[in-house]
């Protein structure tokens, strides 16, 4: 491992952003001037003593040479601990860390897919590739989706942001995939779309159903628990269609999700899907 990718990141910001969501910008150079579309930092807070190993956490924007921002929402001990940190601390951060997005080539569309509290690496992606791409964005309820300002950033990246909700409290009721196959069944010419996604599983596992019924390419970031971030303890591994596994941290988080062998993985049903 490079001894470049370990840094002690300055907290420059630390706010809540609404719905058990936090802002976090840190200055770290290193990882701001090569970080990817798609790579994760592994966080851990110092000097409490706490023997929890560092967490994973995507690169929701690089602000600056200098400062990145991570979004992530509380979900367990890690981060309520990690919500504690003021400005002026320092966070022991090991990154940017595995395999980003591929930049889709020139002339083509990407549509992004994000579910569950996977849009971070999305909202970093759609500042690299400009305001032409459509955004998908699917939550239980309007109180399950990303926070307003969270909502508000990605329009001022990209122009094309379209929700659902399971209830129809918010955008068009159903969910993620099922906005993105009906975006799809619009479209007469599908050549020029890309697939990106990030979310859970089951969600992933049906995105890539839906790519695959129309042909188009399609890269999915694998949320897997992670203890080292390095590939060293094989706890993400991802079982692969030719056989084998990679591991997320390592040869991913991203994927060519016709690569990934889903029969693992539970499938969301897409009833008007071809069987």
């Amino acid at each position: 491992m490079p001894l470049t990718r370990l840094h002690q990141a300055f907290v420059l910001s630390h706010r809540p952003a609404g719905r058990g969501y936090y802002r976090l910008v840190l200055n770290a150079p290193g990882a701001a001037a090569s970080a990817k579309p798609g790579q994760f930092v592994m966080l851990r807070v110092t000097g409490t003593g706490d023997p929890l190993l560092a967490r994973p956490f995507g690169i929701s924007s690089v602000l600056s040479r200098s400062s990145i921002e991570v979004v992530y929402r509380v979900v367990g001990r890690g981060t309520t601990l990690l919500t504690g940190v003021k400005k002026g601390q320092t966070l022991t951060l090991l990154g940017p860390l595995g395999k980003g997005f591929p930049m889709p080539p020139k002339g083509a569309v990407p549509v992004l897919v994000g579910g569950g509290s996977g849009f971070p690496p999305l909202h970093f992606f759609a500042q690299r590739a400009g305001k032409n791409a459509h955004f998908f964005i699917g939550a239980r309820n309007k109180d399950c989706l990303p926070p307003a300002g969270i909502l508000r950033s990605f329009k001022d990246v990209t122009e094309h942001v379209h929700i659902a909700t399971d209830d129809g409290s918010a955008g068009v009721k159903g969910t993620s995939t099922d906005i993105l196959h009906a975006f799809l069944s619009r479209m007469e010419k599908k050549s020029h779309l890309v697939i990106y996604a990030c979310g859970p599983h089951p969600m992933l596992a049906t995105v890539s159903r839906i790519a695959s019924e129309h042909a188009i390419p399609c890269y999915v970031s694998m949320e897997e628990r992670m203890a080292c971030g390095l590939g060293a303890c094989m706890g993400c591994s991802i079982p692969q269609k030719a056989g084998g596994y990679k591991r997320a941290c390592k040869e991913g988080p991203v994927f060519d999700a016709k690569e990934i062998d889903w029969t693992e993985r539970v499938v969301l049903p897409v009833p008007h899907l071809k069987k």
